[in-house]
């Protein structure tokens, strides 16, 4: 089979590679994205599916309103989905045995609230706020405050984003204050509510997907990539593999499809399977080797309902400690049914790559029991806290994937890698956990994205 010639390759079809693909695809570049997957795999952690007329996300995702998704939506001439989120931030905590409202712990407050949380955010340039990304909210929030109410509230924020205990490991001061500062700057006011995406999360994909066709750009599905192919420090392609495999043992022939610009936009953790450690410096390596694994993994819970006063859709909730589990956990309510009468009760648990269960070890029988145990005793703090959930559930969907790398101290900004990677031309890395991605989940994916293409046609201009 004859090479084939693109002016980028991108492997990896979530949202980092789509939000690149629209991009560069629109500028007038030829761009094939790999995906390994199918179809259903567009849009990676941020895909949807649909069960009787609803729409379930591949784990929880509450998008971050900070601009930047938007404006990749912007460029390319598409409109962004509705948002169907109902609440703001007049959520709830379980701890000590009973809910307290988080609005009655600022208002209890007011003036703590004021000079430890809003006046960080809108104070101080991001400058500034750089200096804190290797301080642990937890130890912010202490060193500010004795206020127990400011504490709560923060060990909320810390387990929301981070998805972590507040211990001497958990969510970086920085990382917080940037993404609310960068809410704050893009929509006028301090962040009050997520971004649930009508039609499910996938939808970002769709759009996006609509777009690179439109531009000529090339999506292959369920074509895995064998190899990034580096000669003499210059990135020239990829290899795949051709054909079936008859035998499960069977060694395929490869084709190269050629491009002077080569994409990674695989998660950090995958990058092993189609780049060689020995096409990288050791430290380089070593260095990548240290981030891959620093995951937090997502446990999630969704219940659909179809009768109002089942759920208060007023804002999140937040178990600090669930009664059977002991582990924390959060809920929301999502209207993602073509019936505007039902709406799903979500749960999710975020767990760290130090404990059971974890996703990279599920093929160690331990792990599996973990898992098993996990959600029997997630399922029983439910049924005490929200028992009429449980009992009126249409239907149950449990979870469980890798959700990000961890935005813990020492382990965000400069400490993270660069989209260039190092040492080989035309070589980048697009993803959420890069030094460019300044916010989780998918609108650091975007942020990512429009960096790298600002890097790519300023090297590679459209011809």
């Amino acid at each position: 089979m004859p090479n084939e010639y693109y002016d980028v390759i991108i492997v990896g079809g979530g949202t980092g590679g789509l939000n690149l693909a629209a991009l560069l695809s629109h500028a007038g570049k030829k761009v094939l994205v790999l995906e390994r997957s199918g179809e259903e795999g567009l849009g990676g952690r941020a895909a949807s599916a649909t069960l009787n007329g609803s729409a379930v996300d591949n784990g929880i995702k509450g998008l971050i309103m900070a601009g930047t998704q938007d404006e990749v939506f912007r460029r390319i001439g598409k409109e962004i989905p509705e948002n169907v989120c109902e609440w703001t931030n007049s959520g709830q905590v379980y701890m000590d045995g009973q809910w307290r409202k988080l609005d009655d712990m600022i208002q209890e407050s007011p003036n703590e609230f004021i000079r430890v949380y809003k006046q960080t955010a809108v104070d101080l340039t991001y400058e500034q706020l750089e200096e804190l990304e290797d301080i642990s909210i937890e130890k912010f929030v202490t060193d500010n405050t004795d206020d127990q109410n400011v504490i709560d509230f923060f060990r909320y924020l810390g387990w929301l984003f981070g998805g972590t205990l507040p211990i001497p490991t958990d969510y970086s001061a920085g990382s917080l204050f940037y993404s609310i500062k960068k809410q704050v700057d893009t929509n006028g006011f301090m962040p009050s509510q997520s971004y649930w995406v009508k039609g499910g999360t996938g939808a970002i994909a769709t759009r996006l997907i609509e777009s690179i066709k439109e531009n000529g750009g090339e999506i292959r599905t369920n074509t895995p990539v064998s190899r990034i192919v580096i000669e003499n420090g210059r990135a020239i392609g990829v290899e795949i593999e051709e054909g079936p495999k008859v035998i499960p043992t069977q060694f395929r022939d490869t084709t190269l499809f050629e491009a002077p610009v080569v994409v990674s936009a695989v998660a950090i953790w995958d990058i092993f399977n189609i780049l060689s450690k020995d096409d990288l410096s050791p430290w380089y390596a070593e260095r990548l080797e240290y981030t891959h694994r620093r995951t937090l993994n997502l446990a999630t819970l969704t219940y659909e309902l179809d009768k109002e006063g089942l759920w208060d859709h007023t804002g999140q909730r937040w178990a600090q400690k669930g009664p059977v589990s002991g582990k924390p956990w959060c809920a929301s309510s999502l209207r993602y049914s073509e019936d505007k009468n039902r709406y799903q009760a979500s749960f999710w648990m975020q767990l760290g790559w130090w404990e059971k269960p974890n996703y990279f070890q599920m093929n160690d029988a331990s792990h599996k029991t973990a898992l098993k145990k996990l959600f029997e005793d997630w399922e029983a703090d439910v049924k005490i806290l929200f028992p009429q959930v449980v009992e009126n559930a249409l239907w149950k969907i449990r979870a469980f994937g890798p959700a990000t790398i961890m935005e813990a101290p020492g382990n965000v900004g400069s400490k993270l890698i660069d989209i260039e990677a190092e040492g080989i031309e035309g070589l980048y890395l697009v993803g959420e956990r890069t030094s460019a991605a300044k916010i989780m989940g998918v609108y650091g994916s975007a942020q990512t994205a429009l960096k790298a293409f600002d890097l790519i046609v300023d090297k590679y201009p459209v011809k």
